[in-house]
């Protein structure tokens, strides 16, 4: 019922409500714990749950406290690289994890949904505005000031659709990651250095840094 993917692995969560995981798992982090999910998220080397009660369960790698989740409930999870930021129960949201420039401070207010990129961490707000943390080197938390209803962030660089169904990015443009094109999408994801939308009639579009752009 839902994938995600890290750097080197994948896992997913079955009809059952249990979880999967495959590829690298050279710090555990596709050992996948028993029970029952219905939110999962992939970082660099860890991953991480929302069980059934609500609580968080994490594993793989930990070296800056990624996968010491916190006490509490929460309905929505993301990873980044190092770090993790959730969604509690109460719409606050809560990040643990690597720190190093800012990407867990995260704050006050309640969201909607929640993103993670390396090294920055992305929100919107019940507001529909967005708020981003963390790194701004190349202006990747830098969000605009207008209305959304789906946020995805990278490794420097942000993209969301708005309420009118147009896509926008900001950020890193080296390979054109942040040129999103013209029309309605009802989804986006970014990868490293491209990004990819569903657009409102079924087809996909992608940009950046890619070999095949299916307009």
């Amino acid at each position: 019922t839902a994938i995600t993917a890290g750097s080197w692995h994948t896992c997913g969560i079955r009809t059952d409500n249990t979880i999967t995981c495959w590829g690298n798992n050279g710090v555990s982090q596709t050992d996948t714990p028993n029970g029952q999910f219905m939110a999962i998220t992939a970082g660099d080397i860890h991953s991480c749950g929302i069980r059934t009660d609500n609580t968080i369960t994490c594993c793989g790698d930990n070296v800056y406290g990624q996968t010491n989740a916190p006490n509490g409930q929460f309905t929505a999870i993301t990873a980044g690289s190092w770090h993790t930021c959730g969604i509690r129960t109460d719409n606050t949201v809560t990040c643990w994890g690597n720190n190093g420039v800012g990407q867990t401070d995260a704050p006050n207010g309640q969201f909607t949904a929640i993103t993670t990129g390396d090294i920055h961490s992305c929100g919107i707000r019940t507001d529909n505005t967005v708020t981003c943390w963390g790194n701004n080197e190349a202006g990747e938390t830098d969000a605009p000031n207008e209305t959304f209803t789906a946020i995805t962030a990278s490794s420097f660089f942000s993209c969301g659709i708005r309420t009118d169904n147009t896509v926008t990015c900001w950020g890193d443009n080296r390979y054109g990651q942040t040129d999103a094109p013209t029309g309605q999408f009802t989804a986006i994801t970014n990868g490293n250095t491209h990004s990819c939308g569903i657009r409102t009639n079924g087809a996909v579009s992608c940009w950046g840094n890619v070999k095949i752009n299916t307009a």
